[in-house]
């Protein structure tokens, strides 16, 4: 077990001309147009009708359905599994001349099948999953020989264990639910809703979109890459980058990795809560302003009965906030704004002339009273004596 030491480092906005610079944001950029075309492509079906010499030694096991049609369809290039049909490969070394197709409610699943795409044009052919199919591939391996093949997922469910997928971009769409565990894939797009649980694989790019959700745990990976309000959850990881460009998050815990880089800040929600110093009890009526660096103000408010008041919409980096209320020393500090929702205190101390309390202006009139008494009390005193003296 290697431990992975936390090491992270925050980024304000980011300068887009360095980054085209250094070639990040022309490889994102690729990922973007491989996205499209793949979303944008059709199915090539070829004439050629499938022969035998597609399949070598292994077993092939086909469940029919109540209907007693087969589960199989192979009338013409492709590999369809009917719809509501079952399917399962073992131990074959598969070269489809088309693509497979698992229609609607079809299942199919490989075991220690080897499948290979050999075509001319990237994504002409590959594995195409309809609405309600499962996909299912265990200790299996699929490539792709002279060029990229697809696999799309619309709704659909994709089990991928001890398995290995290269040359494909695979997305899956339309709420589609992906787990991938000790397998390893080239890049993984997830569209729409989809889930996907990535733990123990190895996975070069993951790529949210819409409001697909991940959780990554114990893996290896070189980018993740959030749109939408896409969120993802990473532990125990090793990446280099994060990128965000639009409010998508990531919760990061015990992971190595080298930068997050923002193309669309981030908007935050920050609260303060103002207590004496001494007392620690809530202070109203403190009014607090915010300021960017050598910037002017950029918002302002006032604490409630509890000591609070809160900022939203604020873009994440570095501020400079005041607290003023009459009776307490003004008070100044700079605050780092990091996290999408953050909780600052602000302890304030009274002024010199607050601090005189109710006890102290007792102690002063108890003092003033008996000073007053006993100056009365002698000019008594005093003033009996001399009558004496008079009448003797």
């Amino acid at each position: 077990m290697v431990s992975i030491k936390s090491e992270k480092r925050k980024s304000d906005f980011i300068n887009i001309g360095h980054l085209v610079k250094n070639g990040i944001i022309l490889k994102s950029m690729f990922w973007v147009i491989i996205s499209s075309i793949l979303l944008s492509s059709n199915s090539v079906v070829n004439t050629f009708p499938i022969s035998s010499e597609m399949f070598s030694a292994g077993s092939l096991s086909v469940r029919q359905g109540f209907d007693a049609s087969p589960a199989i369809d192979t009338n013409h290039t492709d590999i369809v599994i009917a719809e509501d049909k079952e399917a399962s490969f073992t131990g074959l070394v598969l070269r489809p001349v088309g693509d497979i197709i698992v229609r609607r409610g079809g299942r199919l699943v490989l075991r220690n099948m080897t499948i290979f795409f050999n075509h001319s044009g990237y994504y002409e052919h590959g594995i195409l999953l309809e609405e309600g199919s499962t996909f299912e591939a265990y200790g299996s391996q699929i490539l792709g020989l002279d060029n990229l093949f697809f696999f799309r997922s619309w709704g659909a469910t994709v089990i991928l264990e001890d398995s290995t997928f290269r040359m494909t971009h695979a997305i899956c769409g339309n709420s589609s639910s992906v787990s991938i565990l000790r397998s390893h894939l080239w890049a993984l797009n997830c569209l729409n809703e989809s889930i996907a649980q990535v733990k123990n694989a190895s996975l070069c790019y993951l790529i949210m979109h819409g409001s697909a959700s991940a959780t990554v745990n114990g893996s290896q990976m070189i980018e993740i890459i959030l749109y939408g309000d896409s969120r993802v959850q990473v532990s125990d990881t090793t990446l280099r980058f994060i990128f965000y460009f639009d409010s998508g998050t990531a919760t990061i815990s015990n992971c190595s990795y080298e930068d997050e880089i923002r193309f669309k800040p981030r908007l935050c929600e920050l609260t303060f809560e103002v207590l004496d110093e001494e007392t620690r009890d809530p202070i109203p009526l403190a009014r607090i302003s915010l300021h960017r660096p050598e910037e002017h103000e950029v918002a302002s408010s006032s604490t409630g009965s509890n000591g609070k008041a809160s900022f939203k919409g604020l873009e994440e980096g570095d501020y400079f906030v005041e607290a003023e209320v009459e009776g307490y020393d003004p008070l100044g500090a700079r605050i780092s704004l990091l996290d999408d929702s953050q909780n600052e205190t602000l302890l304030m101390r009274r002024s010199e002339i607050a601090r005189i309390d109710l006890t102290d202006l007792y102690l002063s009139i108890l003092i003033w009273i008996v000073l007053l008494a006993a100056f009365f009390f002698s000019i008594k005193s005093g003033g009996g004596e001399e009558m004496r003296r008079k009448a003797g």
